[in-house]
């Protein structure tokens, strides 16, 4: 039985397949990582590369990485745009600053020897002729509105709503920017099978006699002649090799399925034995301390 067991391993060393899409699971069954499906034998692997099953399903495991791709890709350039915006509205932040400072400073600053006209209080000899005194505080709140008008300035208000928390504009914004990259791949694509669907090939024309016609039509009479022919040979050598196959792997499976029982068996065995040790150290161990306790 083991020389058996020793031969069947060797024999599963020998069929091992280094396939892309062929994996072996713990207990050295062939497995398909893509489908999902055990192969029972080395010899059906290429059958089932070419079942339909199994090219749908690489068909689809392509459109699922090449989706994962794009959506990496667009969140990339979704990042590189907010990047872009940030760093443009510092900028404007720091601009606008500096203009406000520069306005604060060339307020005009009054001294307490000039009066609001711009002469000394004694310059006038007679106080009839003197100019009529404005008032202080509306010209004070005249200058303060203008400076606070001079001092507006869109960058900066701009800058504000970009470094506060987002607004619905902003949010509207970024949204019409990923709908516009979607359609931009979505056209491409598009544009792209179009161009594959319209693309014509041209050939030069060529002309046939009837005498040609007619020895085209025997040669081609004569090849579909042997070619049926020799599908009906090779037809009959390949049922009598699938027989062949057929008969071989049910003994393998037989050999297989007879080693898994033993295998089964062995495993049960050496439990039971596992127990039955245990059972007779905790009876001694009992016994042990009933002799102490007596």
């Amino acid at each position: 039985m083991a020389d058996a067991r020793s031969l069947l391993k060797a024999k599963r060393q020998e069929a091992r397949i280094s396939h892309p899409y062929a994996t072996y699971t713990p207990s050295d069954q062939l497995k398909c990582s893509v489908c999902g499906l055990i192969i029972k034998h080395a010899s059906a692997w290429e059958g089932h590369l070419g079942s339909k099953a199994h090219r749908t399903a690489v068909t689809q495991a392509r459109a699922r990485q090449q989706q994962h791709q794009e959506e990496l890709e667009r969140a990339t350039a979704n990042a590189s745009l907010n990047d872009d915006t940030e760093s443009s509205s510092h900028p404007t932040k720091r601009k606008a600053s500096v203009s406000n400072e520069d306005v604060e400073a060339k307020k005009p600053r009054r001294t307490g020897g000039e009066s609001s006209s711009g002469f000394p209080a004694d310059f006038f000899s007679d106080p009839t002729r003197s100019l009529p005194v404005s008032n202080d505080d509306d010209d004070e709140e005249e200058e303060e509105g203008g400076d606070d008008a001079m001092a507006v300035d869109p960058s900066s208000s701009g800058s504000k709503a970009t470094t506060g928390p987002k607004s619905a504009v902003d949010e509207e914004y970024e949204r019409f920017q990923r709908e516009l990259l979607q359609m931009q791949s979505a056209s491409a694509s598009v544009d792209k099978a179009e161009a594959f669907a319209r693309a014509t090939v041209a050939g030069e024309e060529e002309l046939f006699t009837e005498k040609d016609m007619q020895i085209s039509g025997g040669l081609g009479a004569a090849v579909q002649e042997e070619e049926s022919a020799v599908t009906e040979e090779e037809t009959e050598e390949q049922k009598r090799a699938r027989k062949e196959q057929e008969e071989r792997e049910l003994i393998m499976d037989r050999l297989l399925e007879e080693e898994r029982l033993q295998e089964d068996a062995d495993l049960r065995v050496a439990t039971m034995k596992a127990r039955m040790e245990a059972l007779k150290k905790k009876r001694e161990a009992r016994k042990a301390a009933k002799a102490k306790d007596s």
